[in-house]
């Protein structure tokens, strides 16, 4: 987990793999305890509620081309994750009744596409339309494709990457004590 701060398009692919599929379009339902007005609506006690997280995930007032599946979009102008629109995925719910699991999901995520990013190939079909369909129920589940994974001939480019940040990082903590 030490390296995800370098590997901000890993996150980046991530949070917009899970505002892209919003894999649970809507919440688990909830209900009023009280008479509640939102915006002038009176929802009455002992109303079920869900909350559509697809659409919230795709309001065109909140992000761009939200049909269009950009990681990039979650980058700042330095590269680095935009914390602040990360925040905007609505993928495990809101408030005091959010997944207790988002933090452990999201550094599973992380480890297990690195992990798979760093060993293999991926390669689409150029027989297929690269065109991403879903089936919608309960969950939201892609429609089948094909997908060419071979593992890597070789390391060397990430190696030399990893030993790159491995390097800066102990000249930073070098310059760190130095100034201490």
């Amino acid at each position: 987990m030490g390296n995800q701060p370098h590997l901000p398009y890993i996150m980046a692919f991530l949070y917009e793999s899970m505002r892209f599929s919003s894999f649970v379009p809507v919440t688990i339902p909830h209900a009023t305890t009280t008479n509640t007005f939102i915006m002038g609506y009176l929802i009455p006690k002992d109303t079920v509620i869900f909350v559509n997280q697809w659409s919230v995930n795709h309001d065109p007032a909140k992000w761009s081309n939200p049909e269009d599946f950009d990681p990039t979009r979650f980058l700042d102008e330095n590269g680095f994750i935009n914390k602040d629109l990360t925040s905007s995925v609505m993928i495990f719910s809101l408030g005091k009744r959010r997944c207790i699991g988002e933090e452990l999901s999201k550094v599973q995520l992380f480890l297990f596409t690195s992990i798979l990013v760093h060993q293999c190939n991926f390669t689409a079909n150029p027989n297929e339309d690269p065109k991403m369909d879903f089936t919608y129920g309960l969950t939201i589940k892609p429609k089948p494709f094909t997908l060419n994974v071979t593992l890597r001939d070789t390391m060397d480019l990430l190696d030399q990457a990893v030993q790159r940040l491995q390097a800066e990082k102990a000249a930073s903590e070098s310059q760190l004590s130095a100034n201490a």
